[in-house]
């Protein structure tokens, strides 16, 4: 978390960096950063069988991180879809199907009408997409079984 901190500010601290740069900068920290508490927690789940406790709060963290940058960046569709990418797996995780399924919608319809269907950015969210279906009519646990 200091490292994330401390990039931040030092982007921030170059009045001579272009604002795009800086936004594209601290948004790349940012993702980073969420992308590896989520990922500590997909193998602290998974050592879960061995007694040891997932690490939630780390989820609780990048959703926290994500929802911020999703609402920040929708208008740059390179960045809001990653970011939303990233907040639909983290809420995948925690079981919210119903809400990871309402914040990918839009974002999977706005990509289809920019990019087009045989795009990668689209097929990945349609991809997880058809995912948060399945697990919303299984009533599927995937906290360690995410895309």
């Amino acid at each position: 978390r200091r490292n994330y901190e401390k990039l931040l500010l030092n982007i921030n601290e170059y009045p001579e960096v272009k604002p795009v740069l800086k936004r594209n900068l601290s948004v790349g920290v940012v993702l980073n950063y969420a992308q590896s508490l989520y990922e500590a927690f997909q193998a602290s789940a998974q050592k879960s069988d061995v007694g040891n406790d997932p690490l939630f709060h780390y989820l609780e963290e990048a959703e926290r991180l994500m929802r911020e940058q999703v609402l920040e960046n929708r208008d740059d569709m390179v960045i809001h879809i990653p970011n939303t990418f990233l907040l639909c797996r983290i809420l995948i995780a925690q079981r919210k199907f119903a809400e990871a399924k309402q914040i990918l919608s839009p974002c999977l319809q706005k990509a289809q009408r920019i990019f087009g269907s045989s795009n990668d950015y689209y097929r990945k969210l349609f991809e997880l997409d058809a995912h948060i279906c399945a697990c919303i009519s299984n009533n599927v646990s995937v906290t360690t079984n995410c895309l």
